[in-house]
């Protein structure tokens, strides 16, 4: 009986030895069986995963969490158990990362190793995509379990989940690398496949740097020919959750950033664009690699070209206004003497940039009729009392002017635009336009102020010189030079009308102008233009405008839309095209006149626009309007 129950015990106890080791066993061999992705939808969806499940992953055997953010602020608080890992300690700015055997080292000592589950985070869209920059290190390197935790350090902590402020290290390893030489790119090879149609360059920088501002040490301003522009602050949703299957593939491929092309990505010198790389094998992007030495490397080198917004500077920045505020130098520095200057439509603002003043749109055009005493005045006031209106505003030609909209909540980019055409029409010669308003001026944490600041009017916009107002002409079509092309299009081979209203609109269909007290009843287009976007009419920045930030759409994507549609700067033998925009009232088409301004393309705005054009033409013979669709 004794020798019964030894031998049930023995096998009882190899039984349950058995049990625990293959439990055991399973969670080394598998540490991130409670990692859950964020969401199934992704391609490669194991790649993100949930706070949920890092959380209850925390002290899976193999797993290791990497905080990748500043030495301070994983001291103030970090994920229990993390160790901090800053990406900046294995790279050099200009040339890209460290040796592989340099690499190796660094990461042994802090207790790495090939083989090891990582999860990975930082605070988002402060990190500039640290944790996207490690995340495409260790897989450059070989390793084949690497996650990033979705929403980073700033829904971990607003979800309430455990903090620990104990630094915490790991015993040194070995970290052997195999590398993944497909998942960087140089210079070199990016030069040789610029023109190739399977080849894309995604640029994760900011819209001023890709237009031409230098902001972190890059020898020459703008972006490498071609690049596809695509912010990286675009990658998230308010709460930092990263952009769902849906939302991103909309996003690329809108931009022709499709999965069946090879794809690489850069920025200043590879952190943001390191996320874009995790991003593209995320959404399942097979041929993707990241420019780790980005545009520092690029611009240093007068061999590799690069393209840039020919009067970038006419589009300024949150950042930039804010230094001249605070009376630091800026680059391509306004006049000694600047107003900025809030404006809107019908809303009444109440958060405006410090020291701004408020213009309303009716100060300067008269709604629901046609200005002045003769066509060409469009809707403006007469010029006799648009001068004195300017320098009630303490504006003369000499002063350099910064335009943004004060509505927040709004992307209307469309006065701005107007305000800014309809100054550079009277005679100010340095007019700038703040991309993304006043939600992008709160957005960069800046103060503002309740209420607009008092005007300082001057006695003379000349200044003392003589001169006629106003003093660019040249930059208002008449409906006498409309009529001239309509009458005699082949005597105008390069003349081009553009039609800036919706398709709607352009095709004849019902217009709702007079629902806002605006004269306008015929439907149609002026005969021969062609349509440039814009639609539909209810959206506020039509096709010019990102949905994602309300700042101004990237300018090559809307060069392309016109070229599309047969509107472009130069006719095939080379001679330059004028540009001249319509739309309903002048207000759509001073945003196409911009466009074209700042890309160095001849254009002019018909201010007048489809209102003059229908209701004032003096010549019945040719006020007949097209309808249907040209093309």
């Amino acid at each position: 009986m004794k020798s019964k129950m030894s031998l049930f015990a023995i096998m009882f106890l190899l039984t349950f030895l058995c049990l625990t080791g293959c439990s055991s066993s399973s969670s080394s061999n598998n540490p991130d069986a409670t990692l859950q992705t964020a969401s199934a939808d992704y391609p490669n969806a194991s790649l993100l995963v949930s706070a949920d499940s890092a959380e209850e992953s925390l002290h899976a055997p193999q797993m290791v969490v990497i905080d990748a953010r500043p030495q301070a602020a994983y001291a103030q608080g970090h994920i229990p158990g993390a160790v901090n890992l800053v990406h900046n300690d294995f790279w050099t700015g200009g040339t890209g990362l460290k040796p592989v055997a340099e690499l190796e080292t660094l990461l042994g000592e802090a207790g790495l190793s090939r083989d090891m589950t990582y999860v990975i985070y930082d605070d988002t869209t402060a990190s500039w995509g640290a944790a996207g920059r490690i995340f495409w290190m260790l897989e450059y390197l070989g390793c084949e379990d690497a996650h990033i935790l979705d929403g980073g350090w700033d829904k971990w902590s607003a979800d309430g989940k455990p903090i620990d402020t104990a630094a915490n290290t790991l015993p040194s390893a070995t970290f052997t690398a195999e590398v993944n030489t497909h998942r960087t790119a140089s210079k070199e090879y990016i030069l040789r496949r610029l023109n190739d149609p399977d080849f894309v360059v995604i640029d994760a920088r900011t819209d001023e740097e890709y237009i031409g501002w230098q902001l972190y040490g890059e020898a020459r301003g703008g972006h490498i020919p071609g690049a596809v522009n695509v912010p990286y602050a675009w990658y998230f949703y308010p709460d930092k959750t990263t952009l769902r299957y849906e939302d991103l593939k909309e996003m690329f491929e809108a931009r022709g950033i499709t999965s069946d092309k090879e794809v690489t990505a850069h920025c200043a010198v590879g952190i943001r664009s390191g996320y874009t790389y995790f991003l593209l094998r995320l959404m399942g992007y097979a041929r993707c690699s990241n420019y780790d030495a980005s545009i520092v490397d690029w611009s240093a080198d007068e061999a590799y070209p690069m393209d840039k917004l020919a009067n970038y500077d006419k589009l300024v920045h949150p950042s930039w206004v804010k230094g001249l505020i605070d009376g630091n130098d800026v680059p391509n520095p306004p006049a000694e003497k600047y107003v900025i200057v809030a404006t809107t439509g019908l809303a009444n603002p109440n958060q405006f940039i410090p020291g701004s003043i408020w213009i309303q749109g009716e100060e300067w055009e008269l709604r629901g009729a046609i200005g002045g005493t003769a066509y060409g005045s469009g809707n403006l006031w007469p010029a006799a009392t648009l001068q004195e209106n300017i320098e009630d505003w303490g504006i003369d030609k000499d002063t350099t002017v910064i335009v943004y909209f004060a509505t927040p909540g709004s992307a209307d980019l469309s006065i701005t635009a107007r305000l800014w055409w309809m100054l550079m029409y009277a005679g100010v010669e340095d007019v700038r336009i703040m991309n993304g308003g006043i939600d992008a001026w709160i957005a960069c944490g800046y103060e503002v102020d309740a209420a607009a600041a008092e005007r300082s009017p001057v006695d003379d916009f000349f200044n003392g010189e003589i001169g006629a107002f106003p003093l660019h002409q040249e930059y208002l079509a008449t409906t006498e030079d409309i009529e001239d092309i309509v009458d005699d299009p082949a005597g105008h081979p390069n003349d081009i009308l553009c039609d800036i209203r919706s398709m709607v609109e352009y095709i004849g269909g019902p217009n709702d102008y007079l629902s806002i007290g605006i004269p306008l009843t015929e439907v149609g287009r002026i005969p021969g233009a062609k349509w440039g976007h814009w639609g539909p009419k209810t959206l506020v920045g039509g096709d010019f405008w990102d949905k994602y930030d309300g700042t101004l759409r990237s300018y090559p994507e809307v060069a392309q839309m016109w070229e599309d549609y047969g509107i472009i700067p130069a006719d095939d033998g080379g001679s330059p095209n004028t540009l001249i925009h319509y739309c309903g009232t002048g207000w759509r088409s001073s945003l196409a006149f911009y466009y074209c301004y700042l890309m160095g393309w001849n254009t002019k705005n018909y201010d007048g626009s489809f209102l003059e054009w229908s209701v004032t033409h003096p010549n019945a013979a040719l006020h007949v309007l097209e309808t249907g669709w040209p093309y």
